[in-house]
C-alpha cells in the first residue's frame, strides 16, 4: 500500500538518489523550486508491478529502502503475529479497494494519481457543481470509506517522527 497510492501521494528524493538514472528507469520524477529543491515522483509508483512487486527493487530511492509501515515493525518485533498484521493489511486493502470502487462510480477513472489526492479532486468537484441527490449520497459514502481508510492508516500504518528516531536509537 506505500507504493500503490493508498498510503502516500508522493515519494520525495533524498541527497543520494540518482534522479536521472531513476527518470531513465520510467519514475515520473519531477523537480519543484522551493528554497530547497523538491524532487519527488508520484503515487502510485510507476515501477510497481501487478504482482505487488518493484521492478525498480535494486534501484529503488532512499526512502523507499528505509521505509517500514509501523505493521511491519509490530510484527518483527513479535507484538502482533503475522497471520493477525496481514488481517490487518486486507482489511485496508478492502477499505481502498471500496473507496476506489466508488470513485469510479463518481466518474472517477484516473487511477495514475493517488488515492488521496483523487479523493481531494473529487470533493473539489462535488463543491464546485451542483450535484444530484444519487451522486450526494455516493459522496458522503466516499467520505466515510476515505475517513474509515484514514483511521486506518494513522493507527496500524503510519509511524511519527518521534516513533522513527527511538526506533533508529534502539536499531543502531
Amino acid at each position: 500500500m506505500c507504493c500503490d497510492g493508498t498510503l502516500f501521494d508522493g515519494v520525495q528524493l533524498e541527497p543520494g538518489d540518482d534522479a536521472p538514472r531513476l527518470q531513465a528507469l520510467g519514475l515520473p520524477v519531477k523537480s519543484f523550486r522551493a528554497r530547497q529543491p523538491i524532487v519527488r515522483f508520484p503515487q502510485p509508483c510507476a515501477a510497481l508491478c501487478a504482482d505487488r512487486t518493484c521492478r525498480l527493487y535494486a534501484d529503488r530511492p532512499r526512502q523507499c529502502r528505509t521505509f517500514e509501515c509501523k505493521m511491519f515493525k509490530e510484527a518483527r518485533a513479535g507484538r502482533i503475529d503475522y497471520a493477525a498484521a496481514l488481517r490487518v493489511v486486507e482489511k485496508t486493502r478492502r477499505q481502498a479497494d471500496k473507496a476506489r470502487r466508488l470513485l469510479g462510480k463518481l466518474g472517477d477513472t484516473e487511477e495514475q494519481r493517488s488515492l488521496g489526492e483523487r479523493f481531494h479532486r473529487m470533493q473539489c468537484r462535488m463543491e464546485a457543481e451542483a450535484a444530484d441527490p444519487a451522486a450526494l449520497a455516493l459522496f458522503a459514502d466516499l467520505s466515510l470509506a476515505v475517513h474509515r481508510l484514514k483511521l486506518l492508516a494513522h493507527e496500524k500504518f503510519y509511524t511519527r517522527a518521534d516513533e522513527q528516531r527511538s526506533s533508529v536509537a534502539t536499531d543502531s
